[in-house]
């Protein structure tokens, strides 16, 4: 009889706990699930693939911001992307590559041009959903450049001969050890004109413009930039935040930096900037880095 009881009171104790066990797991399961909606900054500064040093500054690769990208494009939790840029460009293919990546993404991208946002940094601006700018950010130099250093004089002046052999006609193009005949200058203005016609191109086809007298090489400031069509909104980041959510349909979001930490050199490049020589030189940067005729925009 005591066994028996015993059975039963043990059947009993075991029923109740698999019923809390199914009503805990109902009442999880049936819950209102809390919604994360996130939004990613991606930063883009510096000379856009170049090489980081204490005479050009900092430097990101295309490699580096696509992965951010792809990073931020993939989390369920992303809702949007900002593009914080404070960049003077870079090499052609690298900005090429980015802004092509941004184009790609279904997720809305926004583009905030803080101080700088010239030449290949604005190509990748333009590939945004939308671009806001500080009214006083420097923005366009849309144009294109390339150049070499060239010692055939200084040789001359101080009895130094310098003999080469080649196979085609201009495969020393560009050596810094010889002028640029006349042949040589056509040729490679013609490269030049090329590039700059596509990229004239690619940033009338993403800002829906109709002419390219923008395309002349000139900076612009946000405030005349907006004039020209070549931005949406000026202001900063509390716009650029407040425009990726309504681009994305949610009311709150969480921020968060995809980012990776910068070296001391990085840093030390940081500190030796000059505003100007960043805005003067704008797209040339690439040139003194590789010293080539490499074209950068």
């Amino acid at each position: 009889m005591k066994r028996r009881k015993n059975k039963k009171k043990i059947l009993l104790t075991t029923l109740f706990i698999i019923i809390i066990v199914v009503a805990l797991f109902l009442l999880l399961t049936l819950l209102p699930k809390k919604i994360i909606n996130n939004i990613a900054i991606i930063q883009i500064s510096g000379t856009i693939g170049g090489t980081s040093s204490i005479l050009t500054g900092d430097a990101i690769s295309s490699d580096e911001v696509i992965k951010y990208l792809e990073k931020a494009e993939s989390d369920p939790t992303v809702k949007g992307i900002i593009l914080e840029i404070n960049s003077p460009g870079g090499t052609v293919v690298s900005s090429k590559e980015i802004a092509e990546k941004v184009k790609s993404i279904d997720k809305p991208v926004v583009a905030w041009i803080r101080e700088v946002g010239a030449s290949g940094a604005y190509w990748i601006a333009s590939a945004s959903d939308s671009i806001v700018a500080d009214p006083m950010s420097i923005t366009g130099s849309i144009g294109v450049i390339s150049g070499f250093l060239e010692f055939s004089q200084l040789f001359e002046n101080h009895g130094i001969t310098y003999e080469e052999f080649k196979g085609g006609e201009y495969k020393n193009m560009g050596s810094p050890f010889k002028e640029l005949n006349e042949k040589e200058r056509i040729v490679m203005q013609g490269k030049i004109d090329i590039i700059h016609k596509y990229f004239t191109k690619v940033v009338m086809e993403n800002r829906n413009l109709e002419s390219a007298d923008f395309a002349n090489g000139l900076f612009y400031l946000g405030i005349e930039a907006k004039a020209l069509g070549l931005v949406d909104y000026l202001g900063g980041k509390k716009l650029a935040i407040n425009i990726t959510k309504d681009l994305a349909g949610i009311d709150q979001a969480s921020i968060i930096r995809f980012e990776r930490e910068k070296t001391l050199l990085e840093k030390l490049s940081r500190l030796s900037q000059n505003s100007f020589f960043m805005m003067g030189r704008g797209i040339s940067s690439g040139v003194v880095e590789q010293n080539s005729l490499a074209p950068v925009a």
